[in-house]
């Protein structure tokens, strides 16, 4: 496949069938993974996938701890700077055509938000983490690592969406799943068989112009 094609054609899967992926697939597409560029090739992370019971604990740890973890989060643009009311209306308006299909469709909202919490049900999990390091740059890399393993399972069949619940109750994952405390869970990866015909997988999809978003400097 043609690899822009490809790339517009990942996107945020929400709902999956009951078919486990093999593991030599899942395999395959974070070998792909651990190619993305990282500065000095250190390969700083550490790809942790769940299934069966780890996976159901750590959805449970996600539900129990997200309230009271999530007001630890980095620091934000101020709710009065003109950036911060441009991202928020974006969201608002991304969000009102979002429900407004789903509803159309008669789409269980309750059961799309507790998805947030639990891997939108989805037979696999993978969490990526990284190693701190003098500089950021353990974070970038990991985080290319987690497209690029988006893309690869893209290619593969199988669809992804990106949990950032992981990195916001990282603390209560560590401490159930007994992982160094050094290690940064950077994010959690949803992974398994795309419901094709599931509405919340074919929500309308927009990106601005490019010339929005571009600076030309010379």
């Amino acid at each position: 496949m043609d690899l822009l094609k490809l790339i517009k054609q990942r996107k945020s899967i929400r709902t999956f069938t009951k078919e486990v992926p093999p593991r030599q697939l899942i395999l395959e597409c974070l070998e792909a993974a651990s190619w993305a560029p990282n500065p000095t090739s250190q390969q700083p992370w550490q790809f942790i996938v769940l299934s069966g019971n780890s996976l159901i604990k750590v959805s449970e740890i996600i539900k129990e701890s997200y309230s009271g973890a999530a007001g630890k989060t980095a620091p934000q643009l101020t709710e009065n700077s003109e950036n911060a009311r441009m991202l928020e209306q974006r969201k608002k308006e991304n969000f009102s055509e979002m429900l407004g299909f789903l509803k159309e469709h008669n789409t269980d909202m309750t059961s799309l938000g507790e998805g947030n919490f639990n891997f939108h049900r989805a037979p696999l999990a993978i969490i990526f983490a990284t190693y701190p390091y003098k500089d950021q740059n353990h974070i970038k890399s990991t985080v290319s690592a987690m497209q690029t393993f988006m893309l690869a399972a893209t290619a593969r069949g199988l669809g992804t969406c990106w949990a950032n619940a992981v990195s916001i109750c990282q603390d209560a994952i560590k401490k159930e799943l007994e992982l160094q405390d050094e290690l940064i869970l950077v994010d959690g990866i949803s992974v398994g068989y795309p419901d094709l015909e599931a509405p919340i997988n074919n929500v309308p999809r927009h990106r601005l112009p490019i010339e929005q978003v571009v600076s030309w400097l010379e």
